[in-house]
């Protein structure tokens, strides 16, 4: 939006790298917790450096406003999620991806990205009122895929039809394999459903780009292995990802598609079709990720797993402590 280059790091792997910054540069951490101790140490190297220290602005990016990442900082976004039951984050992750389609919004504004363009201008204001509108959005897919299951007393099951994810769950949870595709930003978005699938299900999952499959992924489909793909119409590579889906199909994979729900052509080509409310394609993975989080927390359900506390997992990694050597 504001066409700055950007790169993306994992922070395990950040900290133990010379930084590659220069004068002028914006590092931004991200830690629902503030503890990370990958994200902690990763800013202290920067603010360490003797060339980089004060000229690198330092933005973190958390849940937490009084944690030690923010206090590393020169600046605090706070992504105000609130307090979350469960150990694998889903509402942080989704407050993230929000605060970040704000922050995009207001750097194309400060860099006066649009102003040349009247049309385009009009368009950043036609984007902030789409965003307005992501929370109505995201309540209806609320309400069609997961009420059901919270209304529902322990004695009357699910009955087939009324929780279209509750179905698909129910078919595919004796899968021991799971791939999950998505082109762009969207891409973000398969690896959160398949990290939430891992974490939550405990069936492996692999998310990757869709342009990839060719490269290996395309081997392993068959009858036995669910194919999940986000595959908004609004993409501008939305014919690229239906070849996706139709390569899928030849080998006889079972594919789970996520598009609008106005879009009615991938009905052919995919055993399930989820429907989300139409949206600005830089938005729908706002939107995407929430049906493969619940499929995985459904998923973890019908296999009795203990969703809000997966084994393994705990709510933050704790800070290293240096004078004892420990953790």
């Amino acid at each position: 939006m504001a066409r700055i280059p950007v790169e993306a790091h994992y922070a395990s792997e950040y900290r133990y790298h010379e930084p590659a910054l220069r004068l002028g540069d914006v590092v931004i951490v991200v830690s629902m917790s503030g503890e990370t101790v990958d994200a902690v140490e990763s800013i202290r190297q920067i603010t360490r450096h003797p060339e980089m220290g004060k000229s690198v602005l330092k933005v973190a990016v958390v849940n937490n406003s009084s944690s030690s990442l923010a206090s590393e900082c020169d600046l605090v976004i706070n992504v105000r999620a609130g307090a979350e039951v469960g150990v694998a984050s889903t509402k942080g992750f989704s407050a993230t991806g929000f605060v970040f389609e704000l922050l995009s919004l207001a750097l194309a504004d400060e860099c006066d990205t649009w102003s040349a363009d009247t049309e385009r201008s009009s368009f950043a204001a036609w984007r902030v009122k789409r965003l307005q509108e992501l929370p109505e959005s995201m309540k209806e897919v609320l309400d069609r895929e997961a009420k059901p299951l919270m209304q529902t007393s322990t004695d009357k099951p699910i009955g087939i039809g009324e929780c279209p994810l509750w179905d698909i769950g129910c078919q595919n949870v004796l899968a021991q394999n799971f791939i999950f595709l998505g082109r762009g930003c969207n891409f973000p978005v398969a690896l959160e459903g398949a990290m939430k699938c891992k974490e939550l299900a405990y069936i492996h999952a692999e998310g990757y780009p869709a342009a990839e499959m060719k490269h290996g992924p395309i081997a392993l489909i068959d009858e036995f292995m669910p194919v999940v793909v986000v595959c908004p119409r609004a993409d501008a590579t939305y014919e690229k990802i239906k070849s996706n889906i139709e390569e899928v199909k030849a080998r006889n994979g079972a594919t789970i598609a996520i598009t609008e729900k106005y879009n009615d052509e991938l009905e052919q080509l995919c055993e399930y079709v989820i429907a989300l409310p139409e949206t600005h394609e830089y938005l729908m993975p706002l939107l995407a990720m929430v049906p493969l989080q619940l499929l995985a927390y459904m998923m973890g359900i019908l296999r009795n797993n203990t969703v809000d506390h997966p084994r393994g997992l705990v709510k933050s990694v704790s800070v290293k402590l240096e004078e004892s050597g420990g953790y």
